[in-house]
């Protein structure tokens, strides 16, 4: 049986894609068993597949003529995964799958694993040929990198610090690899504490240049007191010095900056005493901050920035304003 490996080893994408899949859902389990059982089953769930990992514990079952104190058990299954990088799933390939399965296994499940879940015309295909064949007892899913992503990005905590970067990792390949791009809904909430008014009065949020936002996005939520308070839509992100009483790029490139943007962060710069910002610094600029209410309701604060894809916020619409996103946000909470 081929291992998983930390490091790419396939020529081919799709085993490359797979692999790295993998990778992540086995470092998910051994952070947490029960973590990934809910994740797994939040995958299938739509498929009406229910999955037990690990050992199960119970007591005083009845069995045959007699009724035993206690049972140590464990519920055997298999998942069989098929990953498309452009949804062009073949039903003849999916069919040949089915012979792979282990028959001794309790649980089976063909999982489609692509861009974008399969159609409603190809499930009913597989369905289809599964019911006719001799592997009635198989199931059919199939799920989303997205859907694995927000998921397990949902259920982890805060402290959960490695597994975090682990996934921020893996949502990166799959952004470099074009198989998520949900960027113009996502919105990144940072820590602002003392820098609250000045973000607030100049519409714009800065830090390092040289730090890592890894996932794209299109909105930035200013965070302080355990509430993001304000969000507004980035429309250009600077990297600048200040020399000579002057704003030019580090490159030599000329500043892509109005009068207008270029007077608010040099306002920045000059009103902030407790940061150097002379040097080094990237200033996202957005036309402006909306006042709103999304707090954070479970126990630790943030620590550093989280990213929020609104498409899964009740109410939330692609075509919303940035005011009508930040009056949704207000009054909810979140974890």
């Amino acid at each position: 049986m081929s291992r998983i490996h930390y490091f790419q080893r396939y020529s081919q994408k799709e085993n490359w894609v797979t692999n790295s899949t993998l990778l992540l859902l086995s470092r998910l389990y051994y952070h947490s068993r029960i973590k990934f059982e809910n994740v797994l089953n939040e995958l299938l769930g739509d498929d009406n597949i229910s999955l037990n990992i690990g050992v199960n514990f119970s007591q005083q079952e009845k069995g045959g003529a007699s009724v035993v104190d206690g049972i140590v058990s464990q519920d055997s299954f298999q998942i069989l995964i098929e990953t498309k990088l452009f949804d062009n799933f073949n039903e003849d390939q999916l069919e040949r799958h089915l012979s792979a399965f282990d028959k001794s296994k309790e649980e089976k499940v063909l999982l489609a694993l692509s861009v974008n879940q399969v159609s409603l015309e190809l499930r009913r295909k597989i369905n289809g040929i599964i019911k006719s064949s001799q592997y009635k007892d198989v199931k059919f899913a199939s799920c989303s990198f997205e859907e694995i992503i927000t998921l397990i990005r949902e259920i982890l905590d805060t402290h959960d610090v490695e597994m975090l970067e682990i996934l921020d990792d893996y949502e990166t390949f799959c952004n470099e690899q074009n198989l998520i791009d949900y960027s113009n809904e996502v919105m990144l909430a940072v820590t602002t504490g003392a820098s609250f008014e000045e973000n607030i009065a100049n519409n714009l949020y800065y830090n390092p240049s040289s730090r890592n936002h890894n996932r794209k996005f299109k909105y930035i939520g200013l965070y302080s007191n355990k509430t993001i308070q304000a969000i507004g839509e980035v429309v250009k992100t600077v990297c600048c010095d200040y020399i000579d009483g002057a704003l030019v790029s580090p490159n030599g490139e000329e500043l892509n900056l109005s009068d207008e943007e270029y007077e608010r962060i040099l306002n920045t710069i000059n009103d902030v005493d407790y940061y150097d910002l002379t040097s080094g610094e990237s200033f996202m600029l957005v036309d402006r901050f909306y006042q709103t209410n999304f707090k954070k309701a479970s126990r630790y604060a943030l620590q550093s920035k989280r990213y929020f894809l609104l498409s899964k916020l009740e109410g939330y619409k692609k075509d919303m304003t940035v005011e009508e996103i930040a009056n949704l946000l207000d009054g909810k909470t979140w974890e």
